[in-house]
């Protein structure tokens, strides 16, 4: 028996209801495949508050394995109950089944999966997972982790990450990049239904801001401009609540809402190249003046790549002076247009169905 064309098993930790980024992408690809005349299913180990046939959750394992001690990652906790779980399906369930992380040790499963399934694998790197220098680290940390990388590959057919940083500590002759992006059709639709209200002057942060990220330059310019700084996320701020207008967790939709009625953004980054947060995309689907500040160099890395053809980026270092610098040139800037359709989900998730056909 010949194993079905167009069946693609999605395996990704994180799935929707669970609000988080992470989620966005193999979230779209499931939702949106079938479309290209694909059926898909997903297994996850989130709890699901909507039964569907084609999304199975897999409770993690909550005992805690000695691997745990070295490696920070919650799919160590998923490998025994998820190879259970597949131990369900026959040996042409599928076409192809995309692995996603992080987190990524499920991945271990590849060999496993190529000795029991007649699909094609694909290994979906969100993030690095050997050598991050964003986490904490040692010499042995990261030697088991490349081992354990290294085991992962062997037995992929293809590998797909979100930028060419990221692919440098890959090391896979078959991988493509497939980036992030932003929902279009619900992009189109806030845009639809928020049309008509007033445009806010003040700036807006989304997301995740680093604990290692000096804040004080950015907020005391912004003070020192009359100008409130609009946060949505889940860091809490120590001082200065008077002028932080502080959203709490949001939908992606009440995100958008927001962001959409900000004549600026703004985006923090450490400065490691690899970095091409998926908040980027939100701000150029709605032709927003960006603002990156930056802990490195300016217009580099993986952001730089993204946004050096966009006329409405600004970049500044994170001090005082270069704040102050480039937020008086935002001030003068006029926002030109900018076709960013190349930036949608849906150009991105073109890219996997020509994978998936080759």
């Amino acid at each position: 028996m010949k194993p079905p064309s167009k069946h693609i098993l999605i395996i990704s930790y994180y799935s929707k209801p669970f609000n988080s980024v992470g989620v966005k992408r193999t979230d779209y690809w499931f939702e949106h495949l079938p479309e290209y005349g694909f059926s898909t299913t997903k297994i996850t180990a989130i709890p699901q508050t909507i039964n569907q046939t084609n999304i199975i959750f897999v409770s993690p394992d909550s005992k805690k394995p000695i691997l745990s001690y070295f490696i920070k990652d919650q799919g160590i906790n998923w490998i025994k109950p998820l190879k259970t779980k597949l131990k369900d399906y026959s040996r042409n369930a599928f076409s192809h089944i995309i692995i996603t992380g992080g987190p990524f040790m499920q991945m271990i499963l590849s060999k496993w999966i190529k000795s029991q399934f007649s699909a094609s694998l694909i290994l979906d790197f969100r993030d690095p997972f050997f050598a991050n220098p964003r986490f904490k680290t040692s010499l042995i940390k990261d030697s088991i982790k490349k081992f354990f990388q290294n085991r992962f590959l062997k037995n992929a057919d293809i590998v797909i990450t979100v930028n060419v940083e990221c692919a440098k500590n890959i090391h896979f002759n078959n991988i493509e990049i497939i980036d992030n992006g932003f929902d279009e059709k619900v992009v189109n639709r806030i845009k639809h239904n928020n049309q008509e209200k007033n445009q806010i002057s003040n700036p807006i942060l989304i997301g995740r801001i680093d604990s290692d990220f000096d804040l004080q330059p950015l907020i005391h310019v912004l003070s020192s401009q009359n100008l409130t700084f609009h946060y949505a996320g889940n860091y809490r701020f120590n001082e200065q609540a008077n002028q932080i207008i502080h959203y709490g967790n949001l939908t992606y939709e009440e995100l958008l809402e927001k962001l959409y009625r900000h004549k600026v953004c703004i985006l923090l980054t450490t400065g490691y190249p690899f970095e091409s947060t998926t908040k980027i995309f939100d701000f150029l689907a709605y032709n927003k003046i960006i603002l990156i500040v930056t802990q490195g160099d300016i217009k580099t890395g993986s952001l730089h790549e993204i946004t050096k053809n966009y006329p409405n980026t600004f970049w500044a270092k994170n001090n005082r002076n270069s704040l102050e610098e480039t937020l008086h040139e935002v001030n003068k800037h006029i926002i030109k247009p900018y076709n960013t359709e190349v930036f949608s989900r849906k150009e991105g998730l073109k890219k996997l169905v020509k994978l998936i056909d080759q």
